[in-house]
This record gives structure tokens, C-alpha cells and sequence, in this order.
């Protein structure tokens, strides 16, 4: 970028990061269970963990079916997929507090449905979006289990995330849901110092 007399070049990845990622991805790649999962110890078999580390791959360019780590991101696409029940809830067996790891899951089929339109991807995306607005509580939030009583800052955040990423890739997702998201997140503010 050029100012004045004075040039200033921006590399945005440069070797060494270029390297780093490609370490990162490698290894990820070694951590992936048979059955498509990522997680280890109390974390393992988890769908949030799982979908997180194939957004990993994705944001590297690969896609199920596409790059040198497609068929790691389609492992994990059908872990995913086969953990979601009919309720719309995604959640392995070892999940504590599945709302976190639905919302990443959820997040993470917006984004695959969004770059494939992959119709098995679309079911399941569609029913965890329901259950996300359908548990919606009073205040606008959401917090560990699928039950509208209790809200909480962190859980929310991952459940707008899901939508937003849902929406992008095409879904209808009610406008007076994110709004009540939004004036939550506003009244966790503290008004003292922001």
C-alpha cells in the first residue's frame, strides 16, 4: 500500500504462517477418530469439537469431496449428521451441556450446506435450527440444555452464530428471534463500565 513517499507491504500469510497452518492441519488431521469425530479423555465423540476442527479445514479451502483434506471434513460431516436426532438437538452420547456443541454443529452444517447444498446436510441443519428458535427463553438467550428457563452469554452467542450461518446459507430464520437475541446480549452489558 502506497502513502505518499513511504510504501508499506502487507503480507497477510506469510511463509511461516503458511507453515504453521499446514502443521496445524496435519495434526488435526492424525486426531480424527475412525467414526469422523475429533475430541479426546471427557471431550471425546463430541460434535462441537468435531465441527470446529473441520471448519478448520474448511477455512483452508477444503470442502467434502475437495483438497487433500475433503474426505476428513466429509468424515466429520457424517459424524455430525449421524448425531442428529429427530428432535433437532445434535449432541453425541459424551455431551455435557449440548447446547454449546449444537450450536457449533449447527454453525458448522450452515457452512457445509451453504458451499455443497448437500440435501442430507439441509435436513438435519433445518431441524436444528428449529429446535434453537423453538428454546429460545424469555430474555432472548439460551443456556445448556434445549429448555427455555435459563439463558446464559456464551451458550447465546454460539446459538446466533448458527443462525447467522444458517440464514447465509439460505434458511429462514425468524427476524423477533434474533432481535430478542440481540436485547439480551445488550442487558448482560454492564451499564457501569460496558
Amino acid at each position: 500500500v502506497g502513502r505518499g513517499t513511504e510504501e508499506v507491504n502487507f503480507v497477510e500469510i506469510t511463509p511461516e504462517l503458511r507453515t504453521a497452518i499446514d502443521r496445524g492441519l496435519k495434526f488435526l488431521a492424525t486426531a480424527q477418530a475412525e467414526d469422523g469425530s475429533f475430541g479426546q479423555d471427557r471431550y471425546g465423540k463430541h460434535v462441537g469439537i468435531t465441527a470446529i476442527a473441520a471448519m478448520a479445514f474448511m477455512a483452508d479451502g477444503h470442502l467434502p469431496g475437495r483438497g487433500a483434506y475433503g474426505p476428513i471434513v466429509q468424515q466429520a460431516v457424517n459424524f455430525v449428521v449421524s448425531n442428529a436426532t429427530e428432535s433437532g438437538l445434535i449432541a453425541a452420547d459424551t455431551s455435557h451441556g449440548p447446547m454449546y456443541g449444537h450450536g457449533y454443529a449447527t454453525l458448522f452444517l450452515g457452512e457445509v450446506y451453504g458451499m455443497t447444498g448437500d440435501a442430507r446436510v439441509r435436513e438435519a441443519l433445518v431441524k436444528a435450527v428449529r429446535l434453537i428458535v423453538d428454546t429460545q427463553n424469555h430474555e432472548g438467550g439460551w443456556r445448556y440444555h434445549p429448555q427455555p428457563f435459563d439463558a446464559d452469554i456464551s451458550v447465546t452467542i454460539t446459538q446466533v452464530m448458527a443462525l447467522r450461518s444458517a440464514r447465509n446459507a439460505g434458511l429462514s430464520v425468524p427476524k423477533e428471534t434474533i432481535e430478542r437475541a440481540i436485547t439480551y446480549v445488550r442487558q448482560c452489558q454492564n451499564p457501569a463500565d460496558g
